[in-house]
């Protein structure tokens, strides 16, 4: 966004709605908008993708509170700060809890509490779709709750992926190309 440009901008999932603040000045923070969406349970945690053009954010409690059956991602055109528009919601293959996300490049890495972390290729951020996944819990079900994957981190300049899991300990992965066939 060129009127933002140079700015330092904070992005806040608040529980029932996307905030967007310019916070350069410290002492005297502006509010540039606030967004809301279908279904809101509990609005969570987020991250833009690289070229800041999108948001991508989770709601924690949706599955949980049955307004959704699957994993729901939703993804924010916020090349307009004053004005971000809901672009899609990406919709899972499972129907657990999602806690945190972080993008790196043209992938999402979200940790989905019990059906560990699924990465998600965003090359067309208006369709995500789904290119790996490594689950920490392969004995339970892919349900809501908490227990499982609780974060990850995926910038390790090795490839290396860090996932957390809540009992399980933590992990250390990386994704492997598929093969050409």
């Amino acid at each position: 966004d060129e009127e933002h440009a140079g700015k330092e901008i904070c992005f806040g999932a608040n529980e029932t709605h996307l905030s967007i603040a310019d916070v350069t000045d410290k002492s005297n923070p502006v509010a540039l908008s606030r967004a809301s969406y279908p279904n809101v349970a509990y609005s969570h945690q987020g991250w833009p993708s690289d070229d800041h053009k999108y948001f991508f954010l989770n709601d924690e409690l949706d599955e949980l509170s049955g307004t959704q059956s699957r994993t729901r991602t939703l993804v924010w055109d916020i090349q307009d700060l004053d004005d971000p528009i809901l672009l899609t919601e990406y919709m899972g293959e499972t129907a657990a809890s999602d806690h945190n996300l972080y993008v790196r490049g043209n992938l999402v890495y979200e940790s989905n509490y019990v059906s560990g972390l699924r990465i998600l290729d965003i090359s067309d951020p208006a369709n995500p779709v789904e290119v790996a996944h490594f689950d920490t819990v392969p004995w339970g079900p892919d349900a809501p709750g908490f227990a499982g994957s609780w974060s990850n981190y995926p910038y390790f300049q090795s490839g290396n992926i860090i996932v957390s899991s809540m009992r399980e300990g933590l992990f250390i992965v990386r994704k492997r190309e598929r093969p050409v066939s």
